[in-house]
Order: C-alpha cells, then sequence, then structure tokens
C-alpha cells in the first residue's frame, strides 16, 4: 500500500479533503439537531442542508444539494460571510409565515476561507418546530424507503447533468455515500452513464448497468420534461438483473396469449367507426357525412333523427372519432331498452344503500364514466316527461346527483342523441318537454332512409358480402342481375340493417357464388313493384317512375360501370352479364365508359 506524502498531494486535493472531512462531520453530529443548518463550499454550491432547514425554507434536503445556495434562499448572507470572512447576524426575516433569525460564520483553514455555515432559529410565538420536523422526516424517510423498495436502481440528474437524486441502493451498488456525490457532475462519477446525454438530447435509452462485484441490471433512462422543455432525466430498473427481467417478459407474452383465447367483456366507451366507413356515395348520404364532420370540430349538442336501421349510432361514433374529444369515452345509453325505474341509476348512477338490491360500494352512472369524453343517448324519444327533467338539467347544469346521493358531481360531457320518433310532434302532443327539445335539437343531422339513397344499393351490397362470407360459411361473391332489380324496387322499411340481414339470410341458403331470387325471403319477393311501373335513379340519386323495363336495364349498367370505375369487363362480371351481350348493350343504349369514369 502506497503511503500519500506532502508531495503527492497538491493544494486542491487538501481542501476536498478538508471539505468532506468537515461535512462528515456535520452529517453526523448536526443531522437532527433543531436548529436549521446549512453548509456551503468555497463556490457557494450547498454541500449540507438538514431537515429543519428544509423545513422552514420549504424545500425537501435531498434537492437542495448541490444547488447554488442563492437559488434556495435569495436573501442570504452566506455568500457574503463567504466571499468577505466575516460573520453576520440577522433578528429578523418572515419566511413561508415564521420569524426566522439567521446566523453565519466562515470555516477557515489557515487563515483561508473555504466554507461557509449558516444556523437558521425559529422566534415565532407558536414554535411547534420538534412535533412538525418529526413528521416531516417520517414523511422524507417513508418516500425514502418506497423509492428503494420499488427500484433496485434509481438516479436524477438536471439539464447540465448534475446528480439531484439518488437513491440509497444506488449509492450503495456504487460504493459510495449519496451525500459526497449529489450535486457533483455524474460523468464525473460515471463516464459510462446516459443520464447526461438524455438529459441533453430529449431521447429515452434502454440499456444495462454494470457494477463491480454485482449482477447486471437493466435499466430505463427517460427525461424528465417541464412545460414541454427537458429538465433532467430519470435512471430506474425494477429489475435486480436480467434473468428477472427476461422471465418476467415471458409471463407478460403468456398471459397475452392466454388472453387471445378467453372471453372478454366489450369496453364501454369503445369506438369502432369513423366517417369512413359510412358506405354510400349518393348525394343524400354525402350531405349527411359533410355535415356531420362539420359539427364534430364544435362541442355543441346533436340531435340525430331517421328511421330504424339507418345507421344512426354509425355516425354518433363517426362525429365521436371526429372531435377533439376522440381521445376519451364514448358511452352508449339506450334509452328505450332500459326500464324506467333503472334509467335514472343507469345515467346518474346511485349511492351504498340506495335502494333494495343496490351494490354495496354504489355504482357510478353512464355520465360519469362518459366525463371528457361523449355521452350517445339513442331512442332518446322514449323517455318519460320525468326522466326528461332530469335529463334536463344535466344539460344546462353540466352537474347532477346520484340516487340516494346529495353529493352534486360536475360532469363535462358533450352530448349526441338519437331518434325515430318525431319530437315535435310530441311536443305539440304534450309527450316531450318543449325546453329539452330546444336543447337537444342544436344541431340536426338527418340520415336518410334507404329509400332515398337507392343508388347505394350496389354498394352495400359489395360492403356487406365480404362481411358475412366468413360467418355464414358461403361461396356467394354477387348477387345476380334480377336480384340487384328486386333490391331497387323494394322499399326497405328496415333500411340498412334490413339490407344486411336480407343478405345473410340468402347467403346462407345460396348454393351458388351469385345470390338468386330463390334465396331471399318471401316478404321482399312479394314486394316487388309490377314490371310496367319499376323505380330508377337519375343523375342525382333521386327516385324517377317509368314504365319501360329497357331503362332499367341501361340504368343498371351505367351503375355497374360507375362503381367499376368505367371498367368494362369488371362491370359485366359485376351484373353477370356476358361479355358479348355486355357490349352490345353498349352501342344499343349509346352508353359512352369514359363519361362514367
Amino acid at each position: 500500500m502506497k503511503i500519500a506524502t506532502e508531495k503527492d498531494v497538491g493544494p486542491n486535493d487538501l481542501h476536498y479533503a478538508l471539505e468532506d472531512f468537515i461535512l462528515g462531520s456535520f452529517w453526523d453530529s448536526f443531522g437532527d439537531l433543531p436548529v436549521g443548518i446549512i453548509v456551503i463550499d468555497r463556490n457557494a454550491i450547498t454541500r449540507f442542508f438538514n431537515s429543519l432547514a428544509g423545513f422552514f425554507v420549504g424545500v425537501q434536503p435531498m434537492r437542495a444539494l448541490g444547488k447554488p445556495v442563492e437559488a434556495l434562499i435569495p436573501e442570504s448572507q452566506i455568500v457574503d460571510t463567504l466571499s468577505r470572512g466575516i460573520p453576520h447576524y440577522e433578528k429578523h426575516r418572515l419566511i413561508n409565515g415564521r420569524h426566522l433569525k439567521f446566523s453565519t460564520i466562515p470555516i477557515k483553514v489557515h487563515g483561508k476561507v473555504f466554507s461557509a455555515v449558516e444556523f437558521i432559529f425559529d422566534n415565532s410565538d407558536n414554535v411547534s418546530v420538534l412535533g412538525e420536523l418529526s413528521e416531516l422526516q417520517e414523511k422524507y424517510s417513508l418516500l425514502d424507503g418506497l423509492l428503494d423498495e420499488a427500484f433496485e436502481e434509481l438516479g436524477a440528474v438536471d439539464k447540465e447533468g448534475k446528480l439531484t437524486y439518488v437513491s440509497k441502493k444506488s449509492a450503495q451498488n456504487m460504493g459510495v455515500s449519496r451525500d459526497e456525490i449529489l450535486g457533483r457532475d455524474i460523468s464525473a462519477i460515471d463516464n459510462k452513464c446516459h443520464l447526461k446525454k438524455v438529459a441533453s438530447t430529449g431521447v429515452p435509452y434502454v440499456g444495462r448497468i454494470s457494477r463491480p462485484h454485482k449482477e447486471v441490471v437493466p435499466c430505463v433512462v427517460t427525461p424528465i420534461r417541464k412545460n414541454s422543455e427537458v429538465s433532467g432525466a430519470v435512471c430506474r430498473s425494477v429489475f435486480t438483473n436480467m434473468d428477472q427481467a427476461n422471465e418476467f417478459i415471458t409471463r407478460m407474452q403468456n398471459l397475452d396469449e392466454a388472453k387471445k383465447t378467453e372471453p372478454h367483456l366489450k369496453s364501454t366507451s369503445g369506438c369502432k367507426f369513423s366517417v369512413d366507413d359510412i358506405v354510400g356515395q349518393s348525394k343524400a348520404i354525402n350531405y349527411a357525412k359533410e355535415k356531420a364532420l362539420r359539427v364534430a370540430e364544435g362541442d355543441s349538442t346533436i340531435l340525430i333523427t331517421g328511421e330504424s336501421g339507418t345507421g344512426k349510432e354509425l355516425f354518433a361514433q363517426a362525429i365521436h372519432m371526429a372531435s377533439l374529444r376522440r381521445n376519451g369515452p364514448l358511452v352508449r345509453v339506450n334509452c328505450a331498452g332500459i326500464p324506467e325505474t333503472l334509467l335514472e341509476s343507469e345515467l346518474f348512477g346511485y349511492e351504498p344503500g340506495s335502494f333494495t338490491g343496490a351494490h354495496k360500494a354504489g355504482k357510478p352512472g353512464k355520465f360519469e364514466l362518459a366525463h371528457n369524453g361523449t355521452i350517445f343517448l339513442d331512442e332518446a324519444g322514449d323517455m318519460s316527461m320525468g326522466m326528461q327533467a332530469k335529463l334536463l338539467r344535466v344539460i344546462q347544469e353540466s352537474e347532477f346527483e346520484r340516487v340516494g346521493g346529495t353529493v352534486t358531481y360536475e360532469v363535462d360531457v358533450r352530448i349526441i342523441a338519437a331518434t325515430n320518433r318525431d319530437l315535435w310532434g310530441m311536443v305539440d302532443k304534450g309527450q316531450f318537454r318543449e325546453d329539452l327539445y330546444y336543447r337537444l335539437d342544436v344541431v340536426n343531422i338527418h340520415v336518410p332512409s334507404l329509400r332515398e339513397r337507392i343508388a347505394d344499393i350496389p354498394f352495400l351490397i359489395e360492403h356487406f358480402i365480404p362481411l358475412i362470407k366468413n360467418r355464414a360459411r358461403s361461396k356467394v361473391k354477387n348477387v345476380s342481375q334480377e336480384v340487384l332489380d328486386c333490391f331497387m324496387g323494394y322499399d326497405w322499411p328496415g333500411n340498412v340493417r334490413e339490407l344486411k340481414n336480407v343478405l345473410e339470410g340468402a347467403m346462407n341458403l345460396n348454393i351458388g357464388e351469385s345470390i338468386d331470387m330463390q334465396s331471399l325471403p318471401s316478404k321482399v319477393r312479394k314486394k316487388i313493384s309490377p314490371p310496367t311501373i319499376s323505380e330508377v335513379i337519375d343523375s342525382e340519386g333521386r327516385i324517377t317512375q317509368i314504365g319501360d323495363r329497357k331503362a332499367i336495364e341501361k340504368n343498371m349498367i351505367r351503375q355497374a360501370l360507375k362503381i367499376k370505375n368505367g371498367n368494362k369487363r369488371q362491370a359485366a362480371i359485376y351484373l353477370n352479364m356476358c361479355r358479348s351481350t355486355f357490349y352490345n348493350k353498349l352501342k344499343q343504349y349509346n352508353i359512352e365508359t369514359q363519361a362514367l369514369r
């Protein structure tokens, strides 16, 4: 072992050795003294900061170490004492509601000042410092214990790379005392550490930590952000070694695989559809989609009207997904499907013991679940007058009370209501509140019936067949021309929902690749219009009446070409028509394919 001689040790080394010795003495002797104590080094950097000083100033001791003392106590005289080497005494200063006395003295070695100490005394009348200090120390001790138990490695630096926090366990793994290294540049302590680089670049790092006589530990280094700017970085590791991390990953993968095979409940806030999922190119449906996109940008209440089966919920989901609330929940309530006695508790929730059979812990309502999102009130026209009054309060005041409760809850939700009933007609009959009607009908979106958008039937057929194919285990690829004519002439009282159900039923019964008339339900076949009077579509998607079957055939060819973007071969296949016959029909009806692209 080499013995250090006076020649081996420089003046800076002596200063640091004396500094460490004196600071170590402070920690050992004065750490728990009922007096606030602050010690700074010759660069005015805080090197000692006991619990009571932190209590007086309002700074956690761990966060004070390594920082300039002027950043902690702007009016402190300790810096003046350090520079001039003269003690200073201050009788009174009001900080955080306490009357404090300050006394600063320089620490000299061989006549040279290399440190300074500040003592802080509480001069308040109602001094209960010791009790409050004890409580504060317990909190700090609990926090340190939790962090040490939660992470194998934990350390943080500021933007300059100076160590602002290190857990006791991390310091022990490095073989140092954390009081010695706090406030120091991390690269001087561990030149392989990525903390300083992440604090500088803001780019996270995933790697491992290797310590002498210790197993390799996986770690994650992430930037600390404040007001969107990187203010430092933190390094942490949950696992004690690589084997433990690998075992955890394997277990999570096994759980993930098991979860795929288990049935699970659908989330109440799930949202599957956007405006792009609304099928159709007719003028009526395009107008509804454009209107939905426009109103999605705001936050006004929306009333969606339309017959049953037109896709009102599809529009509600599309509006939610296009709005600023898209990251929040979309909660659906079927006002017609819930008994009147349960609807109030379903919407607003209930407190424990509110009624017989109530859950012991109570239950949040749909409005609570929809906070910061959207609530969709389907079939809103089926609510009773009493329920309408309670809904009106939520819309007007954005607040409600649970059933059996006295606490008022405030919510931030957008309301989208839907109905297939004539609400204004119900208002005239006294069946719906006029004030609620005006609150709901701020923006009205009418979803057209299938009769108003007959031109979209080929698009809908093309969309639904692949969706149904696997479930029905069917070979069907399209529908025959006769079936298409039938669909175009049917009035569809159940709208798009009925069309999808008819297709699914036919695909389950049909044998070939093209649905024929025999596979259709009798209710559809019986309601076909007479062949002398048929409904066709003009260029704007409106229904016209004609008595010539040739006009129907010409229109079908034009529609098929439009669907297939003018591709004659694909249009002939779509209509299940021989190619030569299809070409002859084009000449016969003088149809130009270029104009249909």
